[in-house]
């Protein structure tokens, strides 16, 4: 499936007005049933569903691995993807995607997380890898570079992830925490052990980005650009390391710096 659409526009540069061609990314509706039940709709790229749908449920901790998974049928022409599992009870009630205790956030400073880590059931991230500043700096050129589709249009955003020495799974996305999920997924069906990756984002490092990491016990997240004030507070107390504004040869470390060498 294409992942661009032509598009005509109006250029203006330097006050010279134009017709022209320009590249659309696609975006696209993937609609997820779970046991026959529809769950959600993303909005999405046309390409990795079978890997964003696992990640998205893997996340959601809708499963804990394939073996929970009997059957997944995916209609790209319908943008439906069909999942059975293995237990035929598994609460759609559990299903909290972007659903947080608000009233526990709303005073952080004083009163701490610790009602709405009850409320999201993530424990602390335990792992003792370590990444070099220069790979760091490796990782993030070769997810920036890795997307023709970003080259073309400026429309997506590229996630990677790590070990120490190397990129294992990489993938690009409309939506940063869709291309979070495909790699998720990815590495579920690769069977990637993941308590000691790095994630590598292009995009802001939002609190559902660092629930994410923490569901699965992630220690690393690397990004591009800026962390928000809660991913930073819940980073911090989750003990996962969040670097930012990764450019050049500069970075920011905004929590958890002692796995990172330098």
């Amino acid at each position: 499936m294409d992942k661009t659409l032509g598009c005509k526009v109006v250029k203006i540069e330097q006050g010279e007005v134009s017709p022209a061609d320009e590249l659309l990314v696609y975006e696209y509706p993937l609609t997820i049933f779970l046991n026959g039940k529809k769950l959600a709709t993303l909005l999405c790229s046309p390409e990795k569903l079978k890997e964003l749908t696992l990640g998205f449920l893997r996340t959601e901790r809708l499963i804990a691995s394939l073996k929970d998974v009997e059957s997944i049928k995916l209609d790209e022409v319908k943008g439906i993807v069909e999942v059975e599992t293995v237990n035929k009870d598994t609460a759609r009630e559990s299903f909290y995607s972007k659903k947080v205790d608000l009233d526990s956030l709303k005073n952080i400073e004083t009163s701490g997380f610790d009602d709405f880590l009850d409320s999201v059931n993530c424990e602390p991230v335990e792992s003792n890898t370590k990444v070099t500043v220069d790979k760091i700096f490796e990782f993030m050129r070769t997810n920036l570079n890795y997307s023709e589709v970003f080259k073309n249009t400026g429309g997506v955003h590229c996630v990677a992830m790590c070990d120490t020495e190397e990129i294992k799974v990489i993938a690009e996305d409309v939506a940063r925490h869709n291309a979070l999920d495909k790699v998720i997924g990815e590495s579920l069906i690769k069977n990637i052990f993941l308590k000691d990756k790095i994630i590598i984002l292009s995009g802001r490092v939002s609190l559902e980005m660092i629930l994410k990491a923490a569901k699965l016990q992630i220690p690393i997240i690397i990004s591009k650009s800026a962390p928000t004030s809660l991913s930073v507070a819940l980073a911090k107390k989750l003990n996962i390391t969040l670097v930012g504004f990764v450019r050049g040869e500069k970075m920011n470390i905004y929590a958890n710096k002692e796995r990172v060498q330098y």
